[in-house]
Parts: C-alpha cells; structure tokens; sequence
C-alpha cells in the first residue's frame, strides 16, 4: 500500500510516500480502507519533533497523521457489531507508529464509531481532532448554555471554525477574531461580533465573556481576566511549550485570585465522542470547511502552510489521488 512515512524528525521534506505491506489486524482489531483522512496541527508537531521528549510516543521510522474514515475490510478477531463494507470515521493515537496518511489502517472499536449515510467520507474525516476539541471545550472544560457568551480567538482555524459553529448551536453570543482575509469566512459561520484580530482582539473595557477558547495561543489568563465573568473560563489547547507553562501558572494564580478558571484543553475523545460528532455533523449543526483535497504527496507543503498560519478550515487527504 502506499502511504507517507518519515525516517526522522525534521521539517516537512522529511515526508515521503513509500510503498508498504497492508497492516494486519491483531485480535480486537479492524482493517480499514481509508477513503479520507485530514491534517490537523498536531500531525506537524510530532513530525518537527516537538513530543520527542515523552517516552509514550514512538519514534521513527513512523507515520503521519491521526484523523481518518473510510469501510472497514477485514477483522481481526474478537470484535462484534462491525462487519466488511461498514463505514466508519475514528482517530488513531497519536502516540503510535502508524500513521492515518495510508491506504489502509488497523484501529480498535474503541477508536471509530459509524458514519452516517448522509456523512460523506470526506466530512467524517475532518471531525475526530479538531471538532472532537471545540464540542469537548464547550460541553466539558468550559459548558456553554444558552444566552451566554463567549471569545473565540484563531476563530477561522479547524478548532475555531467547529468552536463558533457548536457556541451558536447551543444558543451563546459568540464573538469571534481571526485575521482580515477569514472576516467573511467567520461571518458566515453565525458569529454574532466578527473582529480582525490584528485591529481589536475582543478584549476590551465593556467586554465580558463567560469562556474565552484561544485556539490560536495569542492570549493568556492575565490578558483576558478582565473581560472574564468572575466565574469565568480560560482555555486554550497549549499549542506549545511555553503556552503549557504560562497555562500551568495561570490555573495557579486564578485559583488563588478568585473564582475564574483556566484550563489547558486535552482532548480525551474516542468512540462515544465520535458517535456525538457524528449526528452533530449529520444533523448539520456542524459543516465543515474543505479548504483543499490533496494526495498523499500534497502533506508536506499543506502542513508547512499550517505551520505558517491563518489556515481557513480543514485540509483533506486522499489516499487514491
């Protein structure tokens, strides 16, 4: 099978397409063809060798890329409910060697849920990651209920497109900020006050938000507090290693200070997470924006662009192109 692999860790021309055997399926476990699979940020951190350091995740040669969906074409053993032709969509940990950029993979039931009929591949594909982080943020770290209010900051990104997308789906004021290019992109998502960022970041004398979800690491709790409601949440996905120590510091100093919150968001997700993307997306609550479908041999230059900034959206990966 064809798939991308990388000898060692480096920037984006450490990738390369290479011909493989077909993974087979150990006892629990499904072989999938995969029809779609998407970047996500994360894919290029660990390519760039920024998790080396945690003894969990495995070195190369390895694969890239987590998101995927596609049918399931063989089994092997030991699982029940799932059968050859089934359409599913799931995440593969980010920890282990393979990789979602292949023509097949091996996942457990407990990484996949079914796609819907009205869900096409490509769309299954773009949800574990990065709607799987917005839904988590705004149901678990930071709960959003109707009639209240909230900042989303990097609002055109894959997270952020899904976060303003959900925040309206169940009935909050959402401000949004994103770069000049996305304002009508973010608008059209039903952001109730769209903001360039690089002219009036949202925080600001008056504001005032019961969560700010930074997906882009442009802020921190000492910069929003306040515009934080005195219950206020801070979250942001700690997109680096400076943004986890300056998070870790803030969940410290709110504490002491009063009653605001800060969370660095990690994404638990799996199967009960998906089946909840899964008839969030089939109901179109939430739709997500291909920006580009690409080959295999397109990942390189699509993940330096992410690595650039100011995507728009989700990028998908077809194997067959």
């Amino acid at each position: 099978m064809r798939a991308l692999r990388y000898d060692r860790y480096g920037p984006p021309e450490v990738l390369e397409v290479v011909d493989l055997d077909e993974p087979v399926p150990r006892e629990g476990e499904l072989k999938i063809r995969v029809r779609a699979a998407s970047l996500n940020p994360l894919d290029a951190k660990i390519r760039a060798g920024h998790l080396r350091l945690l003894p969990m995740v495995d070195r190369p040669p390895r694969g890239n890329g987590v998101d995927f969906a596609g049918e399931i074409v063989g089994t092997g053993g030991g699982v029940s409910g799932y059968f050859p032709g089934m359409r599913v969509f799931g995440s593969l940990s980010p920890f282990r060697r393979a990789g979602s950029f292949a023509e097949y993979v091996c996942a457990a039931p407990d990484r996949i849920a079914a796609t819907p009929d009205a869900v096409t591949d490509a769309v299954a594909a773009t949800l574990p990651i990065a709607a799987g982080t917005a839904v988590q943020a705004f149901t678990v770290d930071a709960p959003l209920e109707r009639g209240m209010t909230a900042l989303v900051i990097g609002a055109a990104g894959g997270v952020g497109h899904f976060a303003v997308q959900f925040a309206k789906h169940v009935g909050a004021h959402v401000t949004a900020t994103c770069g000049a290019d996305n304002l009508d992109f973010v608008r059209s998502l039903r952001a109730d006050v769209v903001l360039d960022y690089t002219a009036d970041d949202g925080i600001r004398p008056g504001a005032r938000y019961d969560a700010v979800f930074d997906v882009a690491g442009r802020s921190s709790w000492r910069t929003v507090r306040e515009v934080l409601a005195p219950e206020g949440i801070y979250l942001n996905t700690n997109g680096s290693a400076s943004a986890v120590l300056a998070t870790m510091a803030g969940t410290l100093t709110s504490r002491l200070a009063g009653r605001q919150r800060v969370v660095g968001l990690m994404l638990r997700g799996g199967a009960p997470a998906w089946q909840r993307l899964a008839a969030l997306a089939q109901a179109r609550s939430l739709v997500p924006h291909v920006r580009a479908t690409i080959g295999l041999a397109g990942v390189a230059e699509a993940q330096r662009a992410i690595e650039r900034g100011h995507g728009r959206g989700k990028v998908v990966v077809d194997p067959a192109l």
